[in-house]
């Protein structure tokens, strides 16, 4: 096993988080307002979560830390923290060094930001939570990369705000807060309030961090070190079809976005053929083409990586996921389960 020993880059003197609450918060009040000449570095906080993602992780360092080598200046720095300090596992096996949260300094600290990824969705620490509301009240932004989102949520924190979550958790996100805003964008500002999707659209918020901070050459350089290209915007869909399916076909691309919007209650083929301007034979045909199956069967896929995601990350019951996903009847749906994953349904669910 590797372990890592990230620390900050810059020392500096702090008041423990308990003896500075009337510290003033005008001087974050909008964490992404350009940087003046002579500033102190951006101070960002990482709370790594058991589990999280190295991606992500990288994602958001590692722009900072280009930010710093290519203006020559100190801009940005950071500290690792978690729960009790130690060794945090990522999901990759990889350790990183932290510092526990119960030293988290408030007069310095510009931005604190969630970083999880695997089982995310099922961590709840209390404390974790109360320090989150108590940041957040004076001033202080808070983030959330991938899985995050749902300790925010646990927080408090994405009431009457938008939010986003990696879309692999959109459904088990919704189960669990039906009453939030939740959208598909790469990542979501709302009010001090950050939530981003994970992995390299991490990257893109950083980079529209620096470049609101230090202006749109120094966000491209970087960029360009990165090989990254154009900075995404944060409304930006996270699962563009024309790059993950290797698709251009409008009418399959138009099938395709009808069919994930009715998972729950799936159309007849000739219905989805007509919503799409051509003849059920004419779909079929360019299905096969571009999808290497039938409209039916690719529903039918999308409604089983549904249900699997559900049994995974939510706790409830197989019949309550079955009809999630649009199965009448629950031995349908435990025989096209064996038959496309090769187990039953309740077979597949991981430990909560």
């Amino acid at each position: 096993m590797l372990v890592l020993d990230v620390r900050r880059q810059e020392t500096r003197r702090d008041l423990p988080l308990k003896q500075s609450e009337t510290v003033a918060a005008d001087r974050r009040s909008d964490f992404l307002a350009a940087r003046p000449t002579g500033a102190p570095a951006f101070h960002v906080g990482l709370f790594l979560v058991p589990g999280f993602a190295l991606m992500s992780f990288a994602s958001v360092i590692e722009p900072a830390r280009g930010a710093n080598r290519m203006s020559g200046k100190t801009l940005y720095d950071w500290t690792l923290f978690s729960s009790q300090g130690g060794e945090v596992l990522s999901n990759s096996g990889i350790g990183l060094q932290t510092q526990p949260l119960t030293e988290i300094r408030l007069d310095n600290l510009d931005m604190l930001i969630i970083c999880a990824g695997t089982q995310g969705e099922q961590y709840r620490d209390l404390e974790v939570e109360a320090v989150l509301r108590r940041l957040r009240r004076h001033g202080v932004a808070v983030g959330a990369v991938s899985t995050g989102s749902f300790i925010l949520a646990r927080a408090g924190l994405l009431q009457g705000r938008r939010c986003t979550v990696h879309w692999d958790y959109l459904d088990s996100f919704q189960e669990a807060f039906p009453e939030h805003e939740l959208c598909h964008d790469l990542f979501v500002i709302d009010d001090g309030v950050v939530t981003c999707a994970g992995a390299t659209s991490a990257l893109d918020l950083m980079l529209q961090t620096i470049r609101n901070h230090h202006g749109p050459e120094l966000a491209r350089s970087i960029a360009e070190q990165f090989l990254h290209g154009a900075i995404r915007a944060p409304a930006d869909d996270q699962r563009n079809m024309r790059h993950r399916m290797g698709v251009a076909n409008p009418v399959v691309l138009r099938a395709i976005e009808l069919m994930e919007q009715t998972v729950e209650e799936p159309v007849p083929p000739h219905h989805l053929a007509s919503q799409v301007g051509v003849s059920q034979r004419q779909l079929e045909r360019l299905c096969k083409r571009h999808l290497g199956c039938t409209p039916a069967r690719y529903h039918m896929r999308l409604r089983l990586e549904r249900a699997r995601r559900m049994l995974r990350q939510t706790s409830l019951s197989v019949a309550e996921v079955a009809v999630a996903c649009g199965f009448v009847a629950l031995s349908h749906f435990a025989k096209a389960y064996r038959h496309n994953f090769g187990c039953r349904p309740r077979d597949d669910r991981r430990p909560q």
